[in-house]
């Protein structure tokens, strides 16, 4: 009788693993978790400053008040003010004032590490992503309300579409590309600097003329975009009038801004992009590596290429010969690894550090660090317009250098396991590297702990930038003096004018007081601090004031009594016509400013 079949248990359904999280997403994810923590930390400082006023009063404005406004004055800034104006209707506050600018930063340390993933590998995206997170000048402006991380963000995401568009191009990416360019250009007009690095970029590339048509398709519709705002800007320079001519001070400072505040944290960045430069042109290592692997023979040396005449002798074996082998080996495999000559065409400017990508990442973050920085120093010298904060854009290129650098350096270390020199010690495994997944996890987290190393030097910078210090004003400690010291029915008075953003920002403490020179509100006048009255009007006003009346004048101590301040016709005459009508009490200072004490005579 046949056997039946066999009777087999029911296998149990098997666990199912938790799909892992992929190296790219990491690479982005964590960057930017990293930014936001390190944006909300202090982001209440307490107070406002100078150009933060500024976006807090008129962005408060109604839409007809801001256009009006903008026809007069920051036209510049005159999209951010409309994305603001939606953001303040919400709420209101200091802290609503600076979240899209953590927001944006955020964004912008997630797409370095996704411009590092595509032009790289996920490591590298991630360190770069880490780099510039950490960065203190990122942090100062990830926690300030006005345009420029917003800008950084922009040109970022422009950045990786253009790598996006020359790897794959349709119009449809183009057209997303010249969209994203227009409205950073827009942010803020020095941001049109950004083409001028994506040629570079192109050209280093050397991309088919097809993608410099769609470029150049794109790049006109962006200074078409931008010609208005350039026009209605043009008119409104002098605002800019007090910028001095860059020098080498200020080019110092913009270097040490960028690749860190610190002495160690730059060398290190600066000897890490100078690897990353290197690298892909430097043939001479499978030369080096080929008189390296001579050595490994022992007790021989390389020929040197010469007359036949003079033959150079064998070294004798040794005990040291096995030493002298594993020494050439590790320094040919270590110069042929960070030289990178597996390039074929060793001639060429840059080439890319991952298979199938048109552009290197030393194509983009070399003209995205240097050229726009370049281009506003020279034309700086000519129409001074030069300041660290119209280029933090350009910033992404430094740590996606530094993060490449750092790949090359510790590739080359890990690759030393290959050599024979290497397989000959078991007597020391610690010189012995980990196999190829733990020695991939081992390199991306010595690079995360690298980007610790260096957030640790820069702790102290960190610290301060959460400080009001660190801006160049306070305003809130001025307003709360006012409104400890004044009483309902006291008058104030601004030296000089623009001293009057206190009381725009922080209206509440100035509540009951009456301001003697006040013409016509900002919004009325579609200035920023509103217009006043002539010298022989505040006369008439001060004398219509019971005698013994209080006026509180709320100096800005940085300008009054300078030599500009007394080239300011209308300012220095009100400080005659009080002088005139008014004794001088007592004056309290705070960081910002001054209040003094007139009374009425």
């Amino acid at each position: 009788m046949p056997a039946g079949p066999a009777r087999t248990a029911a296998p149990s359904p098997a666990r199912r693993r938790p799909l892992p999280v992929r190296p790219p997403v990491l690479a982005v994810a964590v960057p930017a978790a990293v930014m936001l923590v390190l944006g909300l930390w202090g982001l209440d400082r307490g107070t406002m400053w100078r150009d933060e006023s500024a976006t807090f009063q008129i962005a408060r404005r109604s839409l007809p008040e801001i256009g009006h406004a903008l026809g007069t004055v920051d036209a510049v800034h005159g999209l951010y003010y409309l994305l603001m104006h939606a953001v303040l209707a919400v709420r209101d506050d200091e802290l609503a004032l600076r979240l899209p600018s953590v927001a944006a930063s955020a964004a912008t340390a997630g797409l370095v590490g996704a411009l590092g993933c595509r032009l790289a590998r996920p490591r590298v995206g991630l360190w770069a992503g880490l780099l510039y997170a950490t960065t203190p000048f990122v942090s100062h402006y990830a926690q300030e309300a006005r345009s420029y991380a917003l800008v950084a963000a922009g040109a970022a995401l422009a950045t990786w579409l253009l790598v996006r568009a020359v790897d794959h191009g349709s119009a449809g990416r183009w057209a997303g590309y010249g969209a994203v360019a227009a409205g950073t250009a827009l942010l803020h007009e020095f941001a049109v600097l950004l083409l001028a690095a994506h040629a570079v970029t192109l050209l280093a590339s050397r991309v088919p003329w097809r993608t410099w048509r769609a470029w150049g398709c794109a790049a006109a519709g962006c200074c078409l975009a931008l010609l208005p705002l350039v026009i209605v800007s043009r008119a409104q320079s002098a605002q800019v009038s007090w910028i001095r001519t860059p020098g080498r001070r200020e080019a110092e400072a913009l270097l040490y801004a960028f690749a860190g505040p610190g002495e160690p944290v730059l060398t290190v960045t600066l000897v890490l992009a100078g690897i990353s430069l290197l690298a892909p042109v430097a043939s001479r290592g499978r030369r080096v590596l080929s008189a390296a692997r001579s050595f490994s023979r022992p007790g021989a040396i390389p020929r040197t290429p010469g007359p036949r005449s003079a033959p150079r002798p064998r070294t004798p074996d040794g005990p040291g010969a096995g030493a002298r082998s594993m020494s050439a080996s590790a320094v040919g495999e270590l110069v042929l690894r960070v030289s990178g000559a597996r390039s074929r065409a060793a001639s060429r400017l840059v080439r890319p550090l991952r298979a199938g990508v048109p552009v290197s990442l030393n194509a983009v973050a070399v003209p995205l660090a240097v050229v726009p920085p370049v281009l506003l120093f020279g034309a700086a010298q000519f129409q001074p317009l030069f300041l660290d904060r119209y280029l933090l854009f350009c910033l992404a290129g430094v740590p996606l250098l530094a993060a490449a650098g750092a790949d090359r350096v510790l590739t080359a270390l890990a690759a030393l396991k290959a050599l024979p020199a290497f397989r000959a010690l078991p007597a020391v495994p610690a010189l012995r590297p980990p196999g190829p997944r733990v020695g991939r996890r081992a390199v991306a987290v010595a690079g995360a702990l690298a980007v610790v190393a260096a957030f640790a030097c820069q702790l102290p910078a960190q610290r301060r930038e959460r400080l009001p210090v660190s801006r160049g004003d306070e305003l809130a400690p001025v307003a709360a003096l006012v409104g400890r010291l004044a009483g309902p029915g006291d008058a104030v008075l601004f030296l000089p004018l623009h001293e009057r953003r206190v009381a725009l920002a922080y209206p509440r403490d100035f509540t009951g007081l009456r301001d003697l020179t006040l013409a016509r509100s900002p919004a009325a006048s579609g200035t920023l601090f509103g217009e006043e009255v002539t010298a022989g009007a505040l006369r008439d006003r001060l004398a219509g004031l019971p005698r013994g009346s209080r006026v509180w004048v709320v100096q800005d101590t940085a300008t009054v009594g300078t030599r500009w301040f007394r080239a300011q016709r209308a300012e220095y005459a009100k400080t005659t016509v009080l002088d005139g009508l008014c004794e001088e009490g007592a004056s309290v200072f705070v960081r910002g400013g001054a209040v003094t004490l007139r009374i009425r005579r």
